[in-house]
């Protein structure tokens, strides 16, 4: 069958967007290769660490990078799922309940953020991925672009507590060059209640293609910015058994260790990338 018709035979086909089992493996594969090829040509992308991944599930930990047009992310899991992983990512309700890219990115693997929607992934043996910094982080202003910010969010670590998987941390660098964020808003999304009907902490102003300058948490046309992402050593929680997601102390020690452990990775990328450009005539 191709491409053409097996999309369109996944977008007409019923699912449950919360069900990691509306997954479409055939087509996940098939668009593997395309979206991989995408990154490399469009991102120059370069994915490191793949041999950090463990067996088995895992929680995968990243670091929101590029608005709410995060393509690298897709690309890059491309090569996760060419070495052989099944990957579930988290997504937010405005996404995945999008009429069209909303279903297609449920037949690749994307459900709506939840925890039962992700412990049916790890049930099934799958990695998932999720991007606790959200908009916070997707939209944070131009001075804080090599800062992984996170807002004290600390779900990701009950839910890898909780179902005894360890953390996986994976930093991304380059994207927040595609556009430039000049506020992010964040009074000003409370101010309009944008923090509740729309679940978006930020209301940002920012300079980038094709609005020129837009004022939300819209949709931009990427610059074909390099962009370098890593796969960091995983932080072994498994052993600590599920009765530590209710110790607000474990809890604590665990973000404060991935949040570290990803800004000391965000900082080496930062730093590979202004050595190279050091050495370039």
């Amino acid at each position: 069958m191709g491409i053409g018709r097996q999309l369109l035979r996944a977008l007409a086909a019923p699912l449950d967007r919360d069900d990691p089992a509306s997954v479409d493996p055939t087509l996940v594969h098939e668009l593997a290769r395309p979206f991989r090829r995408w990154g490399e040509l469009y991102h120059r992308l370069d994915v490191q660490g793949l041999e950090h991944l463990p067996e088995g599930p895992a929680l995968i930990v990243g670091n929101h990078d590029s608005g709410t047009v995060f393509v690298e992310a897709l690309c890059a899991g491309a090569h996760v799922v060419e070495a052989g992983h099944q990957v579930t990512g988290l997504a937010h309700d405005a996404v995945v309940d999008a009429p069209l890219l909303g279903r297609l990115l449920v037949r690749v693997g994307a459900v709506r953020a939840g925890h039962d929607s992700a412990a049916k992934a790890f049930a099934a043996g799958r990695k998932v991925v999720v991007f606790p910094g959200g908009n916070l982080e997707a939209f944070r202003a131009w001075p804080d672009r090599h800062r992984v910010v996170f807002g004290g969010r600390t779900g990701f670590v009950k839910l890898a507590l909780r179902h005894r998987v360890d953390i996986v941390p994976w930093v991304f660098h380059g994207g927040h060059r595609s556009f430039v964020i000049l506020r992010d808003g964040q009074r000003l999304s409370r101010a309009i209640g944008a923090n509740r009907w729309l679940r978006s902490d930020t209301w940002p102003l920012w300079v980038g293609l094709p609005w020129g300058v837009a004022l939300g948490p819209w949709p931009h046309l990427p610059l074909p910015v390099k962009v370098t992402c890593r796969f960091l050593e995983p932080v072994r929680v498994a052993h600590l058994g599920s009765e530590a997601a209710g110790d607000p102390e474990v809890v604590r020690q665990v973000y404060s260790e991935v949040v570290a452990r990803m800004q000391e990775g965000l900082d080496a990328l930062v730093r590979d990338r202004r050595n190279k450009h050091s050495m370039e005539p």
